[in-house]
């Protein structure tokens, strides 16, 4: 018996054919940002969501003078200005998530704002980092990035978001004096939400992760 499986064996490993013609199914919708498997909405219930709009689906943020919800026309030159909670990203995946932002910016990023998670404080966690030209490994390894610039020690990180889990987003500007007429972000400009589920491609300067309280793991 025992070579008997051992031949079967065998023959199933060098076994070959000239062609298969399966037919398979494969459904793929295109859904809005709310109900995307990355879903980005305004936070429920927060009262920063004037400053968010959605267009053709597609969420976006306006802290100008464009906005029509708003009285004002931006925010205060020679001032830091901090919205919290100004938009949720929520993983409807079906497996854990690693979420982090690039901005352009130059070397050290954007020299006037960064988005960070939670409330705005000392140990605020930014989760946007300079687009050095594509190559996250030739950041800074320290897991630290100059934005914004009047707080050079802000740490970076990605964000974990199990299945299910959601972590809110706010932005914070530092205005230099004189700057008022000026824009913090051109016109078209914004930052990119990344998401993967390889923790492994993650650069040092995104590590370690930070991990909203309560999160699905």
């Amino acid at each position: 018996m025992g070579s008997i499986v051992a031949a079967g064996a065998a023959g199933v490993g060098t076994g070959a054919f000239t062609s298969v013609t399966a037919d398979r199914s494969f459904t793929v919708d295109v859904a809005e940002d709310a109900n995307a498997f990355l879903r980005m909405v305004s936070v429920p219930g927060s009262e920063n969501s004037d400053y968010v709009e959605v267009e053709d689906g597609q969420l976006s943020g306006d802290l100008s003078g464009g906005n029509d919800s708003l009285l004002g026309d931006g925010v205060n030159a020679g001032a830091v200005t901090t919205v919290d909670d100004l938009f949720r990203i929520e993983n409807q995946g079906t497996q854990p998530v690693w979420v982090w932002m690039l901005e352009d910016g130059g070397r050290n990023g954007s020299k006037s704002h960064a988005f960070y998670v939670g409330s705005w404080h000392e140990d605020a966690t930014a989760v946007s980092i300079a687009d050095f030209n594509g190559d996250l490994d030739a950041l800074k390894g320290d897991g630290r990035q100059r934005q914004p610039p009047h707080d050079a020690g802000v740490d970076t990180a990605a964000v974990e978001l199990g299945v299910g889990s959601h972590v809110d987003v706010g932005l914070v500007v530092d205005a230099p004096e004189g700057s008022a007429g000026s824009r913090v972000l051109k016109d078209g400009q914004g930052p990119v939400i990344t998401a993967t589920a390889e923790r492994s491609s993650l650069a040092d300067v995104l590590t370690p992760v930070y991990v909203p309280d309560g999160a699905t793991q």
